[in-house]
């Protein structure tokens, strides 16, 4: 069978296997109601199943699967696709990445997932890796060890970290951030989210992406710069609680919380440490182009250290090398 044909199957033949996303009862409900209508459009992506088990398993289009089900249509369109888990793992996680139908919280589930097979293929495909990449690894993990990183800070050098392995093992030019048609700033707050929410809390960030506050990226924020976990957790809680009615600000009243964000210090951050707060959510873009600028403004006195700074900097990226 020649790639991408489409073929009818039965709905009932596909077992549905591990998802990334969120099921959505009502968006099943409403497609598989467009479906019977209209017909089906996009066929899902299927890959043949394992022995003693259903025929086929669902790789990408649950919602329009379970719709097809809902709507008792006989037969769904479908591609059959092979590959490893991480091929499939891809498919699915690009084919849902531009939706702009998904809330904050499963952006940031297939953001996480983009990242993590990425950065799987290119360790198989590189297992030394170049000099450069191996001094530019070694300071990501030297930095992500240090103790007195905020969340905040990693989620950002988490970020410039998945961007420049994304744009090696695809060759993208563009940014990480702009290949996923979002900003930089949007990325990084997706990575946050995940760190914060997603990956501590795995009983609580379901039901929080169906509450209404789970739905508004700035709100979701809101809850992710919440430093203390147990608070985090408190607030979500209460909120969880009372599904209508309740903000963020009254929920964490309710708790007695009174705790500065992520990233803040009770005491006046110094000039230094605004702007390598600032540097740290720069794309590759921002620092070629700021390039020029920086260079003139650098005193008299600190130009020679500077110099020899970076020389210092490119020898260690190209592994001792003049």
């Amino acid at each position: 069978m020649a790639p991408d044909t489409i073929i009818e199957i039965d709905p009932n033949a596909v077992e549905r296997g591990e998802r990334i996303g969120l099921y959505w009862h009502d968006k099943a409900a409403a497609l598989g109601a467009l479906m019977a209508r209209d017909g089906q459009n996009d066929p899902i992506k299927v890959r043949p199943g394992r022995k003693g088990g259903k025929p086929f398993i669902l790789v990408a289009g649950l919602h329009r699967l379970e719709g097809a089900k809902r709507a008792d249509l006989a037969t769904v369109k479908a591609i059959i696709v092979e590959g490893d888990e991480l091929q499939l793992r891809l498919i699915e996680a690009s084919e849902n990445m531009h939706r702009r139908d998904f809330g904050p919280i499963e952006k940031a589930l297939f953001v996480r997932a983009l990242a993590d097979v990425y950065e799987a293929q290119f360790r198989a495909a590189h297992p030394e890796g170049t000099q450069q990449q191996i001094a530019a690894r070694a300071r990501w993990e030297a930095e992500k060890d240090r103790v007195q990183h905020s969340a905040e800070t990693l989620a950002s050098l988490e970020a410039e970290n998945a961007g420049e392995t994304i744009s090696h093992a695809y060759g993208w030019v563009q940014t990480t951030a702009e290949a996923l048609g979002m900003t930089s700033r949007s990325l990084r707050d997706y990575l946050l989210i995940h760190r914060q929410i997603i990956a501590p809390l795995p009983d609580h960030y379901e039901d929080l992406a169906r509450h209404p506050i789970g739905q508004k990226r700035k709100s979701v924020m809101e809850l992710a710069e919440i430093g203390d976990l147990d608070n985090r957790r408190a607030v979500i809680d209460c909120l969880l609680e009372y599904p209508l009615g309740l903000t963020i600000a009254q929920a964490k009243e309710i708790v007695g919380i009174r705790e500065a964000k992520l990233g803040q210090s009770p005491l006046p951050k110094g000039p230094v440490d605004r702007v390598f707060s600032n540097l740290n959510r720069w794309s590759s873009n921002d620092w070629t182009s700021a390039a020029p600028q920086i260079a003139a403004a650098v005193p008299d006195k600190a130009l020679d250290a500077i110099c020899d700074a970076l020389l210092a900097e490119r020898k260690a990226r190209q592994g001792g090398q003049k």
